[in-house]
């Protein structure tokens, strides 16, 4: 019985170590270059969690689930109040390595992005389409992919407070991605 058992065990061996070529974990972070909000400022920085699949003749898909913190500011005449507001954004990007090098590999990527914010920032927009280019590279055991981003972001709804800062809807970024 302990023979079947070792022998069904090292049966999956050989798949698990494809499939781990197939499938990349790691993080992602880096700084906005434009501001999330108009009128307002950012933390100045994104970070979160990253896995990409391997697909056939260079394509992959990437999924990112990326904390953003925001601050909302109010600013009237004779009041200014400030409050730091949480997002989240979940990138799901098509990607497309061009050249097929042994130690750098360009690549290309665009697809939908979601965001969910804090109850106060509600308002902003949850959707929209991202779209970038960077470079894979190897390092050891590590694959460091630096990029740049561009999101177009959905118009805010029409409940939004007045005098409250409304999405920039044209965004930029730089991100680096760490990968196992």
């Amino acid at each position: 019985m302990r023979h079947l058992i070792l022998l069904a065990s090292l049966s999956f061996l050989p798949s698990l170590a494809f499939g781990q070529r197939l499938l990349s974990f790691g993080v992602k972070g880096g700084v906005p270059l434009t501001d999330a909000l108009s009128g307002s400022v950012s933390k100045n920085y994104v970070i979160g969690p990253m896995v990409e699949l391997k697909l056939p003749l260079g394509f992959a898909i990437e999924a990112d689930a990326l904390y953003r913190p925001l601050n909302l500011t109010l600013a009237g005449p004779f009041v200014r109040t400030s409050q730091d507001i949480g997002s989240a954004e979940f990138p799901i990007l098509a990607k497309y390595h061009f050249l097929h090098t042994p130690i750098v590999k360009p690549y290309a990527e665009a697809g939908p992005i979601f965001r969910h914010v804090g109850s106060d920032a509600s308002y902003l927009s949850s959707g929209g389409f991202a779209l970038g280019g960077g470079i894979d590279f190897k390092l050891l055991l590590v694959r460091i992919s630096p990029e740049l981003r561009f999101s177009r972001w959905g118009g805010d709804s029409t409940s939004r407070i007045a005098g409250f800062p409304s999405s920039n809807r044209n965004q930029a970024e730089f991100l680096v991605g760490l990968s196992f």
